[in-house]
């Protein structure tokens, strides 16, 4: 069996892209398509050992949590407080995961089109396979993030660290389960604070502005979510941070949350969250 460079390179792009979103999913982080691509094809350029004589086990491990670190580091090493160790964990699990259904799945199909040698496990695979496989994994990775959501919950308080065009602001924040606000476009939670805790990130003109919607000149940036409470319903303005950090008072953990956040025009004591962005 032949093994073509471009149809391994290729391969592997796709599915180091695929890898690198689902570790962002499962740890709620933000991360930029531009920089996982960046990584995707680095780390793709390890497959090319499949072409070497055989390599020590040793080696081969190195070689590989190798690749993984410097992955890890291209996608997610600019964030603050990043726990890339725990980043990298769950990069591999989500490697393991995959894997093994595209393993089961070439196996399943006869195994003829398969080559595993220094650890890289080559498959002329149609588009379809790649798919599906693709598909399911992404698929039982989600279920396992949305049981894992499940059980967060706290009655800590939190410390939120906000940045926004270079400007960083903090809150004290509470978890709340009650809070399922969700963008419907790209399903990430939204936090809600109050107005005047906001005015370290923005002019009160151009708060008042985006809050009454008279002026369109604040209006670039921000965008509308729908909300429903048992008192009323509406729709709220919520704007992308650069940065989310969020910090236990009682611990001291920190986790970097992938968010909008949320402006209501009346002044809360708490900015409110759902947990599961921890």
């Amino acid at each position: 069996m032949y093994i073509y460079v471009d149809v391994l390179i290729i391969i592997n792009i796709y599915a180091n892209f695929f890898l690198l979103k689902t570790t962002a999913r499962l740890t709620h982080s933000p991360v930029k398509n531009s920089r996982c691509i960046a990584a995707a094809a680095i780390g793709s350029l390890f497959s090319l050992i499949i072409l070497l004589p055989r390599l020590g086990a040793l080696l081969l491990l190195i070689i590989r949590l190798l690749s993984a670190a410097l992955m890890i580091v291209i996608t997610f090493g600019k964030k603050p407080y990043e726990p890339l160790f725990e980043k990298g964990l769950v990069f591999l699990f989500v490697c393991f995961i995959f894997a093994g259904i595209e393993y089961g799945l070439s196996v399943f199909s006869g195994g003829q089109n398969m080559i595993w040698h220094n650890s890289v496990l080559y498959v002329n695979i149609s588009l379809l396979t790649l798919v599906i496989s693709t598909i399911i994994s992404y698929a039982a990775i989600s279920f396992f993030r949305y049981y894992l959501d499940g059980k967060n919950s706290s009655d800590e308080k939190y410390t939120i660290t906000i940045t926004k065009n270079g400007r960083s602001i903090s809150l004290d924040a509470v978890s709340d389960t009650c809070n399922n606000l969700t963008d419907v476009f790209t399903g990430k939670p939204v936090i809600v604070c109050g107005r005047s805790s906001l005015s370290g990130l923005f002019e009160s003109t151009e708060l008042d502005a985006v809050l009454s919607g008279d002026n369109t000149d604040y209006i670039s940036g921000w965008r509308l979510i729908p909300f429903s409470t048992i008192a009323s319903d509406g729709m709220l303005r919520t704007f992308q941070p650069e940065y989310v950090i969020v910090c236990s008072q009682e611990s001291g953990k920190r986790r970097s949350a992938d968010v909008y956040i949320g402006v209501v025009s009346r002044d809360m004591e708490y900015a409110v969250f759902n947990p599961k962005i921890l």
